[in-house]
């Protein structure tokens, strides 16, 4: 399963939680919760090849988005984890989640020291009998979830003023001109305009150190956009001149880029490099949707 179609399975039985026990409801009509409980067939199938347990999306929603894989077991088996961590086709860079109707200590402590270890991370969740018999599932053990720690940046420097300043006179051409290619003055290189196109937008960079301004349409994730803007490269730069391209193979976003070489740190030019880099982001729009 890939990482887009799990996140949205986990999204969907978060947001339509009514819905999943409508569902449970018919499947406990056929199969009571203890006899699910008292058959691995039954079990794994109502962990593994079911919709995932809301209980197990909760947690999970809570951390960084990956693939996630299930295995089950009435009684934990340590033979079942090492089958599939095993195998040759298995990732570590994935969430496990082992189902389980009985724990072993000796299992859990084993897998808390390997938690975390070269990207493996494991949740344990262990079956329960709720009222109305029901099962639900409590998590006897989860990875570290680790916090990203918000970087200080330092706004006063030499290239951060410079930065601001520019982009507040950008902000002013933009308003002169009407454009819609603004942006909110910030001291930071780059500013992300859309321009209501799916997968991609136009980025506006500032280049303190090389002296340039560039307009480029980046594209996310997507490298067909890239080939079909690429199959008409020659009409493309007839119109607006050379650009760069660049889509890196193992890297899935991509971009187009057009480049203006002036002096960053003469405050003076900063009204007709603003009307020129104004320029090039509305050409790439032009570009982007006459051949999308």
């Amino acid at each position: 399963m890939t990482n887009e179609n799990q996140n949205t399975e986990i999204q969907e039985t978060l947001e339509s939680l009514e819905t999943q026990e409508t569902n449970e409801t018919e499947v406990k009509q056929k199969i009571s919760a203890n006899e699910i409980l008292k058959s691995k067939a039954a079990f794994e199938d109502y962990t593994v090849n079911q919709p995932m347990p809301f209980d197990a999306c909760e947690i999970l929603n809570r951390y960084p988005k990956k693939p996630v894989v299930r295995i089950a077991d009435l009684t934990q088996n340590i033979e079942t984890l090492i089958n599939k961590i095993g195998n040759e086709d298995f990732d570590t860079n994935q969430y496990l989640i082992w189902f389980v109707s009985k724990t072993k200590d000796e299992i859990v402590n084993t897998i808390k020291k390997l938690n975390g270890s070269n990207g493996l991370g494991v949740f344990i969740m262990k079956a329960l009998i709720l009222n109305d018999d029901e099962i639900g599932f409590e998590c006897i053990l989860k990875p570290e979830l680790k916090e990203k720690i918000k970087r200080t940046i330092n706004t006063e420097t030499p290239a951060k003023q410079l930065q601001k300043a520019y982009w507040d006179v950008y902000f002013e051409e933009c308003d002169e001109q009407q454009s819609l290619m603004q942006v909110d003055p910030q001291p930071r290189h780059y500013q992300t305009v859309s321009i209501g196109k799916k997968g991609i937008q136009i980025m506006q960079t500032i280049n303190t150190q090389n002296n340039y301004v560039a307009s480029e349409i980046a594209i996310n994730n997507d490298k067909t956009i890239f080939e079909k803007l690429l199959g008409h490269k020659e009409e493309i730069e007839n119109e607006v001149g050379e650009l760069e391209w660049d889509s890196k193979e193992k890297n899935k976003s991509s971009k187009i880029r057009k480049i203006y070489l002036t002096d960053i740190n003469n405050l003076e030019d900063y009204r007709q490099i603003a009307k020129e880099h104004i320029k090039m982001a509305e050409q790439l729009k032009d570009i982007a949707y006459k051949y999308l």
